[in-house]
């Protein structure tokens, strides 16, 4: 086979597809010519798919495929010719591993492997026929994205000579699976012709065997005409059983008659089926429900059914004689008494309920039934007639003491008839105070006993009395008699009356007497009672008064008062003893008086508070400034002073910005001690800067002043330095820097950046001849341009002078 490469218009790097032919030239050749075919002759033709790399340039690009994938081939056409791809993989054009981002398949280079379809054209009509077959591909490029490529198309040509012949036809039969016994013939299947050039049509069915239960048969032929030849088909299907429907029938009920009933009928219908069956029955003897079935075993052509259902035994019908009860109350249950006779006279008295029984008066209706298996149940009613017993009351009494309350000491009972015994309520007269009262009991009978009653007398005697004198405690002395005592009285029926009893030496502190006589009453005897009591001393109370706080002085402190109240005395006041008065802290305050004969002794204590005196911290410094050494300067002290004679130095003293020219800060704390609170204080003081005189000739200084020097000679810069009045002659103390900077000629132009720090072409010196200091400086050498020179100090002091080179 030859390639054939088409290019896919649109894509500037992409992957095309390729097709190609046994018959076809490279570049050129756009179709397959089939030439004549014999009608219904069949041909077909090979064609292989393949990819080309189309721009790759040795990288990948989003419309190249992706390394070892597969590009999945499709087909369309527009004419009568079937078009197969290959099934799987077979049908896919294999990407090779190394397809992208290499030189290994530079343009124009086809894929290692291709794809096949088959091509077949249709020659069942004759005629001349022209079509195209168009081919594209579906893939993936290497960011994982779907890409496709195509179509690209080819022309098919073919021709097919005259189609005049007859030609071959299919009878087919269709049946179904089965279908089920109907009784008569069945016919379900049909029949269909078919043949080239879409030629069908019915055809009539032949069956056999379609009847009966079992396989059947269906046939059917076609004779032919001009343009088709004969065909005949057959098949079978099954004829399946058909269901049967048994149906049992029995009346509602039947009475028992102590055989076997046998009421009902049974019959079996289904397709071309209809006859009677024998049922058979269960527990159809006894009153109940009874059952009758049926079963029909099926035969050739229907499957077997069952069916079932019930009817009910009716009970006959028993002769039943019951009697009623008349009678007195005796404690015994009456009721009625009968007998029932059934079938055949036997005796079926066992299933005669007679009812309730009674025992109490007046009786009552006693229902009875009748109830027992195979034998309908009955029932009715007959009276129980019961009347009342007589009855007798028996009283018994006890004499008794007063209480205050209604005395019932009496007990009674009734009996009777049955067994009645029981307590019968008992009425009074005269029953609460002392003397004679009376009792009477009556019972007034009840549902089975008759009334009856009895009476009789009995003593109330006078109760005792208690006399019982209770006095308070504590009884403290006032300077008045004491009288804290009751004398009180209690008995029966709530006697409890409080009187008051006689005193002896009842005033003073000690022991006091007292004492009561009850006389009686009515219904009391008569009672006494006495005892004594103490008066205690009266008690006494200090009242302690002192400050919340004070401020400690260094000296005692004594700031309460004490006063002494007690019952009988007018207030007065007492000594207040101190300890820890003197030192800040907790004072303690305490009085104490030893009482007299009617008052006992008290004491209290109490107490202050010391407070910590203020101090005062005090910080001097010079007023005048000091000269700024380079070295801290530490020129101040400090003093406290506070109550109790508190004068002391304080130290350290803490300094702040003392080393700098400017303002300096000293200050103290004092921590405070026992007696006193902390304090703090500070001061401040000057440190001056320097003195700085210069420079001196030849340099001329002013703000406005520019001394013009040959550019690149060396300009002598000559000055003092005073601290205070003292010269600075010391390299290392003057800690002198020199600063030359560019600037602009024009004052009005920006200064240009530092062109260098510098302590001079030569040395720093000191001319101490001279009292001078001495810094050679060599000026640049280029003309036109100005500089100023700043020199600065250790203390921060500047001297500066402007130049212009020439």
């Amino acid at each position: 086979m030859t390639a054939i490469l088409v290019s896919i218009g649109g894509a500037a790097v992409a992957d095309d597809i390729v097709v190609d032919g046994d018959t076809m030239a490279i570049g050129t050749q756009t179709d397959i010519d089939f030439g004549t075919l014999a009608c219904g002759a069949t041909a077909t033709r090979q064609v292989a798919l393949y990819v080309k790399s189309n721009g790759h340039s040795g990288s990948s690009g989003q419309q190249v495929f992706m390394n070892d994938t597969f590009v999945d081939v499709s087909a369309t056409t527009s004419a009568p010719v079937s078009v197969t791809v290959a099934p799987g993989t077979a049908g896919d054009i294999r990407v090779p591993t190394n397809w992208q981002g290499t030189v290994a398949y530079p343009n124009n280079t086809l894929t290692p492997t291709g794809a096949t379809a088959t091509l077949a054209p249709n020659t069942s009509v004759a005629g001349d026929f022209t079509g195209t077959v168009s081919f594209s591909g579906m893939g993936v490029n290497g960011g994982g994205d779907g890409i496709s490529v195509g179509p690209v198309q080819l022309t098919i040509r073919w021709k097919v000579g005259p189609c005049n012949v007859a030609t071959a036809t299919t009878t087919t039969v269709s049946c179904p699976a089965s279908i089920v016994y109907a009784g008569s013939a069945l016919t379900p299947c049909t029949a269909t012709v078919t043949g080239e050039g879409g030629f069908s049509q019915t055809l009539a069915v032949t069956h056999a065997a379609n009847t009966n239960v079992g396989t059947a048969t269906a046939a059917a032929a076609f004779a032919g005409d001009a343009t088709h030849n004969p065909s005949s088909g057959d098949a079978t299907f099954q004829i399946t059983k058909a269901s049967s429907t048994t149906t049992v029938e029995c009346p509602a009920s039947a009475t028992y008659t102590g055989s076997a009933l046998t009421p009902c009928t049974a019959t079996v219908t289904g397709a071309s089926l209809a006859q009677e069956l024998a049922p058979t029955y269960i527990d159809n003897t006894n009153a109940g429900a009874a059952t009758a079935s049926a079963t029909y075993d099926g035969d050739g052509n229907h499957t077997g059914s069952t069916d079932a259902t019930t009817f009910e035994i009716l009970g006959a019908a028993a002769s039943c004689e019951v009697a009623g009860y008349a009678g007195e109350y005796d404690g015994d249950a009456h009721g009625a008494t009968g007998s029932c006779t059934g079938l055949g006279g036997a005796d079926v008295s066992a299933g005669l309920d007679l009812g309730e029984s009674f025992t109490d008066v007046p009786g009552g209706t006693a229902n009875w039934s009748f109830d027992l298996a195979n034998y309908a149940s009955q029932s009715g009613s007959v009276t129980i007639a019961l009347d009342k017993a007589a009855s007798s009351v028996s009283l018994l009494c006890s004499d008794t003491v007063y209480t205050g309350a209604a005395q019932e000491t009496c007990s009674a009972t009734v009996t009777g008839a049955g067994g009645l015994s029981e307590n019968v309520a008992v009425t009074y007269t005269a029953n609460t105070d002392a003397g004679t009262a009376t009792a009477e009991a009556i019972y007034g009978g009840d549902v089975n006993h008759k009334p009856s009653a009895a009476s009789a007398t009995f003593e109330i005697a006078k109760a005792p009395t208690t006399t019982k004198i209770t006095c308070t405690e504590p009884n403290a002395y006032t300077g008045a008699e004491i009288t804290p005592c009751t004398a009180r009285v209690t008995g029966a029926g709530g006697l409890d009356e409080s009187f008051p009893p006689s005193y002896a030496d009842n005033v003073g502190a000690g022991s006091a007497s007292v004492s009561f006589q009850y006389a009686g009453d009515a219904n009391h005897e008569p009672s006494q009672d006495s005892t004594t009591f103490v008066i205690d001393k009266a008690s006494s109370s200090i009242t302690l008064i002192c400050p919340a706080s004070v401020v400690f002085t260094g000296a005692p402190h004594t700031p309460c008062t004490a006063t002494v109240s007690a019952v009988g005395l007018d207030d007065f006041a007492i000594d207040v003893s101190y300890l820890d008065n003197e030192g800040a802290g907790s004072a303690s305050a305490s009085a104490a008086w030893a009482g007299d004969e009617n008052h006992v002794g008290s004491t209290v204590s109490g107490g202050f508070q010391i407070a910590k005196a203020p101090s005062a911290t005090v910080v001097t410094c010079p007023t005048a400034a000091i000269t700024f050494t380079g070295s801290a300067i530490t020129p101040c002290t400090a003093r406290v002073t506070g109550a109790g004679g508190l004068d002391q130095a304080v130290t350290p003293v803490v300094y702040a910005n003392n080393t700098s020219v400017g303002t300096a800060t000293a200050s103290a704390v004092y921590p405070g001690d026992a007696n006193h609170l902390g304090s703090n204080g500070s001061a401040n003081f000057e440190i001056s800067a320097w003195t700085l005189n210069g420079f001196y000739k030849p340099v001329d200084m002013g703000s406005a002043v520019i001394n013009v020097v040959k550019g690149g000679s060396t300009v002598p810069l000559k000055f003092t330095v005073l601290a205070g009045a003292i010269e600075v002659t010391d390299l290392a103390t003057l800690n002198a820097s020199f600063v030359v900077k560019g600037v602009s000629c024009d004052p009005t132009d920006a200064t240009s950046d530092d062109l260098l720090a510098t302590t001079g072409g030569t040395t720093l010196r000191y001319d101490a001849s001279a009292h001078q200091w001495i810094q050679n400086w060599q000026t640049p050498k280029s003309a036109g341009k100005c500089y100023t020179v700043v020199l600065t100090t250790a203390d921060g002091s500047q001297l500066s002078a402007q130049f212009k080179t020439k």
